[in-house]
């Protein structure tokens, strides 16, 4: 009976040490946002932008997206779609670089690990407030999209450092800080326009939807005000307004993409534009190519007054963008061999690596239990050697 309740007693204590280890283990994993490995064709370079190196992952993400755009001006010209691709590339690959040039000439340098906090902090909230916390759906959504977790925490890296810069500009007084200095840089620096928008959504009619904003065009020069083309069927743009319906869209340089951006400020106050060709984001969140109609409006003290601090958020964007714009215009995109050899509107698309914590953990976990198991294996054997060792000598006593 005493034999019995020891080793239970034995027992009870190795099953309560592995409780706890396990109990322990959760802490290694609790991290939502904890990052993937790089596979080798996502990691894999493909040229440079000034100093930095590019990888796949960003080559793919920026073409797969500009292909499925533009494949629709294109469909019986496969050349003519892979130099636009290109000449898309070009034009936008160097965006996250000439922000990360700008940063270092301010003194933010770009460094992975200093970042990797803010970075995995910026993740989990998206994970929780956009998934409902699960970790599976958020990296299948962004794998749907063509991005790689990799390119993702790099992008988010680069956002965190221009927060950074636009922080430290007002802190110095690059941005203007005060109210007074806001309002009439708002004044001077935006414009506001209306417009309506036909999105060219996929498996729909290019030549169709063209020919329905040139329709709406054609109302327009025949005195339909543009505020009722806005609420007619010729615009699908469900949020027609920045700030709202009445207002339209207040906005500087460097907000708007750039199709759009170039029309709004060529134009005259209460001029309007022809049909402009850009890209858009549909009302399902996607972006696609899009055609445009845009009326200027005067940029009213009422209204900016009205909605001062959303056009002041948009402020220090409008002059970091100033700056960046002007370091973009000296980087350009030097692609390698590999690159080269690429068919830019059919490339790979690139994987998630393994989630190598999530392996420890199990590892641990396997260990720890066969740990267990090998100590109650290992007790119950010396118990048994010792019992019969008792007997041996209880039977050399007897002889």
């Amino acid at each position: 009976m005493k034999k019995s309740r020891k080793s239970l007693k034995i027992f009870l204590r190795v099953l309560a040490l592995t409780l706890s280890l396990l109990m322990l283990l959760p802490a290694f994993v609790s991290c939502k946002a904890r990052p993937l490995t790089k596979t080798k064709l996502a990691s894999t370079e493909v040229g440079t932008v000034g100093n930095y190196t590019v990888l796949y992952e960003e080559l793919y993400f920026l073409a797969n997206n500009y292909a499925n755009s533009l494949k629709g001006q294109y469909e019986n010209d496969p050349e003519g779609l892979k130099a636009a691709v290109w000449e898309k590339v070009n034009e936008n690959i160097t965006s996250n670089y000439a922000i990360l040039k700008l940063c270092e000439m301010e003194g933010l340098n770009y460094n992975e690990d200093e970042l990797k906090e803010d970075v995995e902090r910026n993740i989990e909230i998206q994970i929780e407030s956009k998934f409902g916390g699960s970790r599976s759906k958020y990296f299948n959504s962004q794998l749907s999209v063509g991005l790689t977790d990799h390119y993702v925490r790099f992008v988010t890296g680069v956002d965190l450092l221009y927060s950074r810069l636009a922080t430290q500009y007002k802190e110095a007084g690059i941005v203007p800080n005060t109210d007074e200095k806001i309002f009439e840089y708002i004044k001077s620096n935006f414009v506001h326009t209306w417009h309506i928008a036909v999105f060219v959504n996929e498996g729909e009619d290019r030549a169709e939807k063209l020919q329905k904003a040139e329709d709406a065009l054609t109302l327009l020069e025949s005195g339909m005000p543009m505020y009722d083309l806005i609420g007619s069927i010729y615009n699908e743009d469900l949020n027609p307004g920045s700030l709202n319906d009445t207002y339209g869209h207040y906005f500087p340089k460097g907000v708007m993409d750039q199709e759009y951006e170039t029309a709004a400020f060529s134009l005259g106050v209460g001029k309007h534009s022809g049909v402009v060709t850009g890209m858009g984001e549909n009302n399902n969140g996607e972006r696609v190519e899009c055609f445009y109609v845009i009326e200027r409006l005067p940029v009213l003290n009422e209204e900016i007054d009205a909605n001062f601090n959303e056009l002041s958020d948009m402020l220090s964007s409008a002059i970091i963008t100033d700056k960046v714009e002007a370091i973009e215009d000296t980087l350009s995109f030097t692609p390698n061999d590999y690159a080269k050899s690429l068919d830019i509107t059919n490339l790979e698309q690139p994987k998630n690596g393994i989630d190598y914590q999530l392996i420890i953990t199990v590892f641990v976990c396997v260990l720890i239990v066969g740990g267990m198991i090998g100590a109650i294996i290992a007790i119950r054997i010396v118990k048994t050697k010792k019992f019969h060792q008792k007997q041996q000598n209880k039977s050399i006593k007897r002889k």
